[in-house]
């Protein structure tokens, strides 16, 4: 039985940290995640003792608890520039299911993922500071994290008694302190912050919006170049590539590569599947029309034309022919029989699964084979509501782009999502199949 897997059906899972911003120049780019945090802040959060933190990256630090190291404390630490980042934030302001925080920076927005994980990420200037606790053992995990965003905004220098002009903060010192530990062997007190009024003013840069007002457009330039990505479908994996053009049409190309025994005599073809259950194949009849030409019929039907040793196939995209995997030896335990004619390494194109699509086939004299696949579908890229997406002609379905993260972005169809990433060519030598 065939099955066709359509480019466009993005799968895969979105990045859990998402904060943006832009350089700082509160501590500069030096500013340790780490130090934003100490181990008893944590170990109130998560009501358990932890570990020391430790950089994952620059700009991310983690608290593990001793005994699960699945219950975690992150803080990340974004100084880095990118004006699209702050119409990210400002997306995550509008969700549903999204919490607005006052006291903490320039805005601050709280999101419960699940009764498990809870994350806050607040905006001080051009700087997003995010802290995320995990756990499965603590009930209150946004009254963790609140607490734990408060901790953090106060010793970045983001909280709103440390924003306020001096006589809105004299104003409020008579509400409630709060002790918090320092890294040094004093503590200080700082004022909890009051929930804003109309009384307070914050500074806020003229190009940042200040509430859960809908984002502001992106240049859908940012989207120009060539990217990557690869979903698995049980023992199949399909290599994608994706190219935007300065224009904003695009080409998607999706890849599937098949190794198995090939039997084919007397104009009757049969392909039977390496790594499948016994008795799921193809087949179909070929006719040679000249001694570098054939035509197939059938679960492939393709006209194809022999490729020389050396030669890269034409029909497909060069950056999908660099990925193919190596050639497998495919194990052959019966007597096969193989037209001499048909031995080497052939191009076509034609249809599979009721689409038309490209082909590579390597057919061996020991009747082991590879077929390669390539589907591509084409678009032009539109902005609704803010949103780039990635129309299909001829096709209603649109996938959106939902998140910019370092080297690409997140997409999704609606029920799915997928990451990619920007393609870079590394000289390899060419590998045949």
């Amino acid at each position: 039985m065939l099955s066709r897997v359509l480019p466009y059906t993005f799968l895969g899972l979105a990045p859990l940290l998402l904060s943006c911003g832009e350089s700082s120049n509160l501590f500069g780019s030096k500013t340790s995640p780490c130090s934003l945090m100490t181990v008893a802040d944590v170990e109130q959060a998560l009501g358990e003792p932890v570990q020391e933190g430790n950089l994952a990256d620059p700009t991310t630090c983690v608290f593990k608890a001793h005994r699960n190291e699945g219950h975690t404390v992150t803080v990340q630490l974004d100084e880095s520039p990118g004006k699209e980042r702050r119409t990210w934030f400002n997306k995550e302001r509008m969700r549903r299911d999204s919490h607005l925080i006052p006291g903490l920076g320039d805005g601050a927005v709280r999101i419960d993922s699940s009764p498990t994980l809870s994350r806050l990420t607040f905006m001080h200037k051009d700087t997003f500071l995010t802290v995320i606790v995990a756990s499965t053992r603590q009930k209150q995990l946004s009254e963790s994290v609140t607490r734990l965003g408060r901790v953090a905004a106060a010793r970045y220098g983001a909280s709103l008694a440390a924003t306020l002009p001096p006589s809105a903060t004299s104003t409020d010192s008579a509400s409630t302190s709060t002790r918090l530990p320092n890294r040094g062997a004093h503590t200080e007190i700082v004022a909890s912050p009051a929930p804003v009024t109309l009384t307070h003013t914050l500074p806020t840069a003229s190009d940042i919006q200040a509430g859960p007002r809908k984002a502001t457009s992106f240049d859908p330039t940012n989207l120009v170049g060539t990217w990557h990505t690869h979903v698995t479908q049980g023992t199949t994996q399909h290599d994608m590539l994706l190219i935007i053009q300065p224009n904003l049409k695009w080409s998607l190309s999706s890849m599937m590569q098949f190794d198995g025994i090939l039997n084919a005599e007397a104009g009757l073809w049969s392909l039977e599947r390496a790594n499948t259950f016994k008795g799921l194949g193809w087949k179909g009849t070929y006719r040679k029309t000249t001694p570098t030409s054939f035509a197939s019929t059938g679960s492939v039907q393709a006209t194809w034309k022999r490729l020389s040793i050396d030669q890269d196939p034409t029909r497909i995209p060069a950056e999908l022919w660099k990925l193919r995997r190596e050639a497998t030896s495919v194990p052959v335990f019966q007597l096969k029989t193989v037209d001499p004619e048909l031995v080497g390494q052939w191009e076509g194109s034609g249809t599979y699964a009721g689409g038309s699509a490209a082909f590579v086939w390597a057919i061996k004299p020991t009747a082991a084979t590879d077929l390669l696949i390539v589907d591509t579908i084409r678009g032009t890229v539109h902005t609704r509501d803010g949103i780039p997406q990635l129309q299909a002609i001829q096709k209603k379905q649109r996938v959106s782009v939902i998140a910019f993260h370092d080297g690409g972005f997140t997409t999704t169809d609606g029920k799915t999502k997928l990451r990619w990433t920007q393609f870079r060519s590394e000289p390899t030598e060419d590998r045949q199949l």
